[in-house]
């Protein structure tokens, strides 16, 4: 048998313990805002390789 006899988790200390990590939001909420984070972050690294490559020009297929 084992000794060791922890109180079990409430629905209370969950809900304690995720609002002391997130605070007033929840995780699914701090989940999509770090996806919306992320994806910003790729669309200015998008449009910054975009510009860059405006002022090159084209390579051109060779035509037969």
């Amino acid at each position: 048998m084992d000794l060791k006899s922890d109180k079990r988790r409430t629905k209370k200390d969950k809900e304690r313990r995720n609002r002391e990590i997130n605070g007033k939001y929840s995780a699914k909420h701090i989940r999509i805002q770090e996806q919306c984070q992320e994806n910003h972050l790729k669309n200015v690294q998008q449009e910054r390789e975009d510009l860059s490559n405006r002022g090159k020009p084209k390579k051109d297929k060779k035509q037969k």
